[in-house]
């Protein structure tokens, strides 16, 4: 665990463009059969989440998601990021008690990016080393695995951790007009997070603030080991912080 939030302490330090773009861990606060979730969250990196969460059996969950991180890019600009994803799931969920939740969920999904930058997006701190420019069109597929646990002391509050691995598939992905070949990519996502519940109509309406990274294990992180490799930047670190809003319709029904 002391790992896990010391690398997560490293990623918030990190930032710039990057073609991949993580998206929010689920963790979604669903106890029973006929329970919904429908959630949207905005982080400082300027990317918005949408999900929808439900649970049609007992302590089986199904799930899509999308976000969207920046506009329609302007292909005339010197530096722009635009990215569109979506995920589909199906996982399960086991309340221990009262207080502890635990769950899991596998996903399929794919993104697509267009970005242009230099180096790695962030700030040239050296001189005189030659730019090397990107201006990626990325299509690719992810596949990923979540675990999540969350605590809640009180009728208020609650806090918890999710985690995720992602596998990425570069599709179709070109940079300058060059393919891009590379073999799959797995990528580590943990996740921290605060839910509060205002006395609106018995929880109805939660608000949630996160904060989470992504960044790929070492060895994948070495099989582009130069800068001019553009598959490299598939492999970079990158961190978010997001606040939003989660609704559980399945509450209003209740109080009707």
């Amino acid at each position: 665990m002391y790992l896990t939030v010391y690398r997560l302490g490293v990623l918030l330090m990190l930032g710039g463009c990057t073609v991949y773009v993580p998206m929010q861990g689920a963790a979604p606060e669903i106890r029973a059969k006929g329970e919904a979730e429908v959630a949207g969250s905005w982080s400082l990196t300027n990317r918005v989440d949408a999900s929808a969460t439900y649970s049609p059996l007992r302590h089986l969950l199904v799930r899509a998601a999308t976000s969207a991180k920046g506009g329609r890019p302007n292909l005339s600009d010197s530096n722009y990021l635009q990215n569109n994803q979506y995920e589909l799931g199906i996982g399960t969920y086991w309340p221990l008690g009262e207080h502890w939740l635990v769950g899991g969920l596998a996903s399929f999904g794919q993104a697509h990016s267009q970005a242009r930058y230099v180096d790695d997006g962030g700030v040239k701190l050296f001189s005189g080393v030659q730019a090397i420019e990107h201006q990626f069109d990325a299509i690719y597929a992810k596949y990923t695995g979540e675990v999540y646990v969350s605590y809640q002391p009180s009728e208020v509050v609650s806090l918890g951790f999710s985690y995720r691995l992602v596998q990425l598939r570069l599709t179709d992905v070109t940079d300058g007009g060059v393919p891009v070949a590379a073999g799959p990519i797995l990528r580590s996502e943990p996740m921290f997070f605060v839910r509060f519940r205002p006395a609106l109509k018995e929880g109805v309406i939660q608000f949630q603030a996160a904060v989470g990274g992504s960044g790929a294990f070492a060895y994948q992180a070495q099989l582009a080991a130069g800068q001019d490799d553009p598959a490299r930047q598939f492999t970079l670190s990158r961190s978010y912080v997001s606040v939003g809003l989660a609704f559980y319709p399945h509450l209003l029904w209740r109080l009707k």
